[in-house]
């Protein structure tokens, strides 16, 4: 038997190169999956709950919770969260095969449209495109409207080009699915009747010879969209209700200006490809136009092809290869145009999920650009006089791939840097929300901890939620199950004895509301919890405190004493080295005190971090981060108080540690200070 071998011929080849940019396309929306994009916006969340609900035995033609959603993407979520559980990752995932495939269908709807070599160049450009590689990476539903569009279009071309009337019938069913995708769909009618109208003037005899098809694929659709067609006549207060809450024709949008907004929502729809995009960090990063300078200027070269095809078919479709295809040149340049109205005609335009029906029509625009340009070099150079200018027909064929190679860095850098490492991104995606679920799961010892899912058994312990919180953010009750979960404020005291997290706003005085229900004495400690920022907010801030009470472990000896009465005891003193990314480099101290005796003053503690003697860093904080005041302990408690000390490297040889109290009022020392050596918490 002969050795397989792969002849590099089948991998340069055009199917070759479909495979290599599909991976490509695959690469880019995996790559730190997980890492980027951070959060999990409400809107997402909510599409985790309904699918709870579903998993539950509901199952609703129309979603009416958070303004009303289509139904099609939230059962996509519905089967993921069922095999992966309660995590971001399974309501981002379906994205990702969405994403994918609408490569794929990019690909056959360009080689219908046109030839192989423009779907090549079709599904090169959509591959390295920032704004669906992000859609693929997030749980909004708008990721399905690309791919039903180029899915209906390609088979109703099939229809136009054969004659065979099943194309028709499944070009109308998969438009009416689409209307079941996203309400931008809503605006396809107009398009439709658009390339319609264009097509009655240009060739009204070639229109009437599809009439057969044109009603089975009416039929189709109709059939198709009948159910949710007769959900929005009984229930159009919950399907149409956002359209009007966005659109510049309400007052309370245009405020008086309605021909002014309109203006700048046409320059700002206009400008969204080449100069300014979307600024809403959820969907972009802010203010990146969807094309980089270089595929920019393809899309540019794409346009003059399209509207010079319009009009001079013959000239202009030869140098492209798509001769006698006016008319996919007019539906590219019509159906972009009349899908950008969702955007143009709502508030924050440019608005990438209210844009996204010019997807994937207008990813044809450069790579017709790209086409022109190897094609036009090459019928350059098979001409008499440079038909042995070698260099002159490999730069055809090396050009539109540099420019596509430096689409591609642009989108690397854009995405997986300066994005990835974006605070922004961090806040409007309500990561501090997901952080807070993640922290109360690993309390729980069950469910997602913020990084991966926790498969071991609960460890029994009680979470006691501050409801404000708990309806602040979906992503709290889509991650953290409400099982054995109790909410501020309470009436009785629950049982220490799997352990206790309280989560409260810390704005507030929830001291005299959580101490009285923790049984005393008990091991306490207090975590700030991870910050937000909202769209108005000026700057970060805690989104909640972590006070976790548990019965008091057996503790070794105590390694210092504080007071006249040795009224603290330290227990314990070890070095954590800290490099999550949430936080900077350095060390947190941890110190252990046993209370042996009532206190009415109000302590600081003070840590200092020494190297040979050398002070590198200091810490001062009452404990518990402030909010474990010493007056606040009773007898044999014990507290867990840590200090961040930022920048140290730990050099448990030459390091030592000063630690004591002093008066929070006068700052008058209270006893002595100790110095113990560097002990880290790695090692014990």
């Amino acid at each position: 038997m002969k050795p397989f071998k792969i002849k590099p011929s089948a991998i340069v080849s055009g199917n070759g190169i479909v495979v290599l940019l599909l991976l490509l396309g695959a690469g880019l929306r995996l790559a730190a999956w997980g890492n980027v994009p951070p959060g999990l916006y409400h809107d997402e969340a909510f599409n985790g709950l309904d699918a709870l609900n579903v998993l539950e035995g509901h199952f609703p033609l129309y979603f009416a919770a958070n303004n009303g959603r289509e139904p099609f993407f939230l059962y996509l979520i519905a089967a993921s969260v069922g095999v992966l559980g309660r995590s971001p990752l399974a309501v981002r995932l379906p994205s990702f095969f969405v994403g994918f495939l609408t490569l794929a269908a990019t690909y056959d709807l360009a080689r219908v449209l046109f030839n192989r070599r423009v779907g090549r160049w079709a599904l090169a450009v959509l591959a390295v495109t920032f704004w669906h590689v992000h859609l693929s990476r997030m749980g909004f539903r708008a990721i399905l409207l690309p791919l039903f569009t180029a899915l209906f279009i390609a088979q109703a071309v099939r229809g136009v080009k054969t004659g065979r009337l099943r194309y028709w019938a499944i070009a109308g069913a998969l438009y009416g699915g689409m209307w079941y995708t996203y309400m931008a769909a809503r605006f396809s009618p107009v398009a439709l009747g658009v390339v319609l109208l264009y097509i009655l003037v240009t060739r009204r005899r070639a229109a009437l010879a599809h009439g057969r098809g044109a009603l089975v694929f009416c039929a189709a659709a109709l059939l198709v969209l009948l159910p949710l067609g007769v959900y929005t006549l009984q229930n159009p207060e919950i399907v149409l209700a956002r359209t009007g809450q966005v659109t510049i024709f309400s007052l309370e949008i245009h405020q008086g200006d309605f021909w002014g907004t309109l203006v700048r929502h046409i320059w700002n729809t206009v400008a969204m490809f080449f100069v300014q995009g979307d600024r809403i960090w959820r969907h972009n990063l802010a203010w990146r136009p969807v094309w980089d300078p270089a595929l920019g200027l393809a899309c540019v070269i794409g346009v003059g092809v399209a509207l010079g095809g319009m009009f001079h078919a013959r000239a202009h479709n030869r140098q492209v290869g798509t001769q006698g295809h006016a008319l996919p040149l007019a539906l590219i340049v019509l159906w972009t145009a009349v899908m950008a109205l969702p955007t143009l005609f709502a508030e924050d335009a440019p608005h990438f999920l209210r844009g996204v029906g010019v997807l994937p029509m207008a990813i044809l625009f450069p790579a017709l650009g790209l086409a022109w340009m190897e094609s036009r070099v090459a019928a350059v150079a098979s001409q008499p006089m440079i038909q042995a200018a070698r260099i002159w027909r490999r730069a055809g064929r090396v050009l539109p791939v540099l420019m596509l190679l430096i689409g591609l860095a642009f989108t690397v850098r854009d995405y997986f840097v300066t994005y990835a490492r974006a605070p922004l991104a961090y806040h409007w995606l309500e990561g501090g929300a997901v952080d807070l679920a993640g922290a109360l799961n690993t309390a729980r010892g069950a469910g997602w901890d913020g990084v991966r899912m926790l498969h071991g058994s609960d460890n029994g312990r009680t979470l006691i939620v501050d409801r404000g919180l708990w309806e602040s953010w979906e992503a709290l009750p889509f991650l953290v199950p409400v099982e054995r979960m109790a909410f501020l404020p309470l009436e009785t005291s629950p049982a220490l004895d799997s352990g206790l997290t309280f989560a409260v706003w810390p704005y507030r005085d929830w001291q005299t509301e959580v101490f009285p229900l923790i049984s005393r004495p008990a091991y306490l400690s207090v975590q700030a919890g991870p910050q937000v920022q909202g769209d108005k907010d000026p700057e970060p801030f805690v989104a909640a405190l972590l006070i976790n009470a548990d019965p008091r472990p057996e503790v070794p000896a105590a390694v210092a004493h504080f007071g006249e009465g040795d009224e603290i005891l330290l227990r314990a003193a070890l070095v954590r080295l800290e490099t999550q990314a949430a936080r900077k480099d350095g060390v947190t101290v941890r110190l252990w005190w046993d209370c042996r005796a009532s206190l009415d003053t109000d302590y600081t503690v003070f840590v200092h971090y020494l190297r040979d003697g050398v002070l590198l860093a200091q810490h001062d904080m009452p404990p518990g981060e402030g909010h474990l005041p010493t007056s606040s302990w009773q007898v044999d408690d014990l507290i867990l108080d840590e200090h961040f000390l930022p920048d140290v490297v730990p050099d448990p040889a030459r390091d030592t540690l000063r630690t004591g109290f002093y008066r929070s009022d006068t700052g008058e020392p209270w006893g002595t200070w100790i110095e113990l050596g560097v002990v880290l918490e790695s090692e014990r």
